[in-house]
């Protein structure tokens, strides 16, 4: 790859959430090894806001989806700008767009590849412009075994050599950030047992499922549980606070809204609680907690399986089980070795296997390709 020329970067979400960060991440890790970049997003506030301090130009284009060809123009005229050896797409919609547009610039003779990486564990499309989509993709790849399985399961018309799975990873920045000491700003004695939940207040997430745990631990139990994360809905926010505010008062539950710095947050944590109900294909914040040393609860759907080993890195429980949730977060608030101990094994096995070294090679590695 040369680094005289830019790699796009192409995410159409509005909102801002783990496979956004994914690309920032990705982003100032390519621009700090001298090798440029380009985003291209719709028009939104949260990745303006985002992406401001990160050094890479943002082009904004309507990104509606297939048949999208204003954009696919509009994007036309950027590569021929830039030249980009490689265009890196986060959803297949928005590779519909590219592969118009790199039609388009081959009438001059340039033909960039296309990198698609699959951030969700659904199967494969069928119809005929997916198929002729799937042909046409330089590489695929997928952020778990879980993901890569789900996607075949439908039988898709692509070569599964042009696909790889490169887990998810967190640079260290993301733990050596400034975030608030959680202790000292709610007044949390040594002791208490303070729990963590991170991504957006959403009930694919499992917020209102881990609450309904936190009731099941008994009224003499003292903890604090803080979500760090923004709610897009405002009636299930509220349905929180007032299941938050029914719990016994030794139970600290504070709502911090969305914190820049989860990684920091999650070094001051003693456990990290993931009680997602829907399957997630790579879980961030497992990673996040993994780097930071933190003892991990989570649900065991989804790619939590192949993140965390039940026992040795964390618990794993049934989705949607609030039983089985509250006897996990009790076994390890009433343990401090076993939780401790936990949580070095997770910094051990994120250092060995998924440290943001060993994926950023995979990535050049993909794009060299």
């Amino acid at each position: 790859m040369d680094a005289r020329f830019p790699i796009f970067q192409i995410f159409a979400s509005a909102t801002w959430g783990g496979g956004e960060q994914f690309v920032a991440d990705l982003s100032r890790r390519l621009l700090d090894d001298g090798r440029p970049v380009v985003f291209v997003s719709r028009r939104s506030r949260a990745i303006a806001e985002h992406t401001a301090d990160i050094g890479a130009p943002l082009h904004c284009l309507p990104l509606k989806g297939m048949p999208d060809l204003v954009s696919a123009l509009l994007l036309a005229r950027l590569l021929l700008r830039y030249r980009p050896e490689t265009i890196h797409v986060h959803h297949f919609k928005d590779a519909f767009t590219a592969l118009y547009a790199r039609a388009l610039v081959r009438l001059f003779g340039f033909r960039p590849q296309i990198v698609l990486t699959r951030h969700l564990v659904r199967p494969a499309k069928s119809g005929r412009l997916h198929r002729w989509m799937y042909r046409r993709l330089d590489r695929v790849a997928f952020v778990s075994e879980l993901a890569r399985r789900e996607f075949f399961s439908s039988g898709p018309v692509l070569d599964r050599s042009r696909t790889t799975v490169i887990p998810n990873s967190s640079p260290a920045a993301r733990t050596e950030g400034e975030a608030p000491d959680l202790r000292e700003r709610y007044g949390l004695t040594p002791e208490m047992p303070v729990l963590l939940f991170c991504g957006r207040l959403a009930p694919e997430k499992g917020c209102d499922v881990l609450l309904r745990a936190c009731a099941r631990l008994g009224e003499e139990r003292l903890f604090a549980l803080f979500f760090a994360g923004a709610a897009a809905d405002t009636g299930y926010l509220a349905a929180l606070r007032a299941q938050a505010a029914a719990l016994p008062s030794g139970m600290r539950i504070e709502f911090l809204g969305f914190v820049q710095q989860v990684g920091a947050l999650l070094a001051q944590a003693d456990i990290c609680v993931q009680p997602s109900v829907v399957a997630e294909a790579g879980s961030l914040t497992v990673i996040e907690a993994m780097q930071a040393g933190c003892a991990v609860v989570a649900s065991d759907n989804g790619s939590q399986p192949e993140y965390v080993e039940a026992g040795s890195t964390g618990l794993l429980v049934p989705p949607g089980d609030e039983e089985a949730l509250a006897d996990a977060l009790a076994r390890l608030m009433d343990d401090i070795s076993l939780r401790r101990t936990m949580g070095k094994a997770a910094r051990r096995r994120f250092d060995e296997e998924f440290s943001y070294e060993r994926f950023y090679a995979k990535y050049l590695a993909l794009y060299d390709e």
